[in-house]
């Protein structure tokens, strides 16, 4: 995308539709990436391992360090839940902007169709 003057001077917006629409998907996939790797970490209890029994439910005595990876992972799954929704909203916005721009110039191809003499199209 690049935003340029002409030789005329006046401000002329450039949009490389597909490259945008390619870009936007990127970030729709990480979107859906970084929303899985928070359900996963979710899941799992990590820090099993530093448990000072080994019993798994609720009720097991949590060490100094499982308690640790207990809150690292949940202070990831949200930051991760964060980044995938800034993802997902990016990705929309690009898109949107790619599909406006591109229903813009095909609007304004054809009123300059229709206003260039002989062009056979007709006005009205």
């Amino acid at each position: 995308m690049g935003v340029g003057m002409d030789s005329a001077g006046s401000n002329r917006i450039a949009m490389d539709v597909e490259q945008v629409s390619a870009v936007a998907g990127y970030y729709r996939r990480s979107s859906l990436v970084l929303t899985a790797v928070a359900d996963d970490l979710a899941a799992h209890d990590f820090g099993r391992w530093a448990r000072t029994d080994a019993d798994p439910g609720p009720a097991s005595s949590l060490g100094p360090s499982a308690a640790t990876y207990a809150e690292m992972s949940a202070t990831l799954s949200v930051r991760l839940r964060t980044q995938s929704r800034a993802a997902a909203v990016l990705a929309d916005t690009l898109r949107n902007s790619a599909i406006i721009m591109a229903a813009g110039d095909a609007h304004a191809a054809d009123e300059i169709t229709r206003a260039t003499p002989g062009s056979g199209a007709t006005t009205g």
